[in-house]
């Protein structure tokens, strides 16, 4: 006879048929509680393995957030970095700009003053030019007047200084073989 199933053969005493059946009944019912804590037991054993992957994916995306923050922070900070460059190369352009006009102010001024100094050497050198042309012929006068007076002198008659040309002039001096100017 079995000791924990269904047994086709009951004992013929009813005593101990009853306690048989009750055995019997108790024996399914341990092995159904048992196959329920299995089944239990392997649903709870599913569950943890699936909550462990879920764990794992959480895991996981929280890495790639973290590795993706890590990134938007990098970009962040080179983005302020260019900022801080660009805004730093502004204000040193405009004070590039600032010293080149000043410098260029400061050509222009010496600029104006070397056209000022030019156009007083020019008109310095023209009124020199006016003196030294005055003088020139003013000596060139004198000495075409000494020179006529030295001709008169030299052909018996004695000129001044003041009567030059044809009327001081004998007929035909000053001129050369047919009769052109010496």
């Amino acid at each position: 006879m079995p000791l924990f199933g269904k047994s086709d053969t009951f004992s013929q005493n009813p005593e101990v048929r009853e306690v048989e059946k009750t055995v019997a009944k108790e024996a399914r019912s341990d092995q159904k509680n048992f196959d329920h804590a299995i089944s239990d037991l392997s649903n709870a054993d599913k569950s943890h393995n699936k909550s462990i992957k879920t764990a794992d994916k959480a895991a996981h995306a929280l890495d790639k957030a973290v590795e993706k923050e890590h990134k938007a922070a990098k970009a962040l900070n080179r983005a302020a970095h260019n900022h801080e460059a660009a805004v730093s190369d502004e204000t040193n352009a405009e004070k590039t700009v600032q010293i080149k006009k000043q410098h260029e102010a400061r050509l222009e001024q010496d600029l104006e003053q070397k056209r000022q100094h030019l156009e007083e050497l020019r008109q310095r050198k023209e009124h020199n030019d006016q003196l030294r042309e005055s003088k020139l012929s003013d000596v060139h006068a004198r000495e075409a007047a000494a020179a006529d007076a030295r001709f008169n002198y030299e052909g018996g008659r004695r000129a001044s200084v003041g009567t030059v040309g044809a009327e001081a002039a004998p007929a035909g001096a000053g001129t050369g073989p047919g009769g052109a100017a010496a």
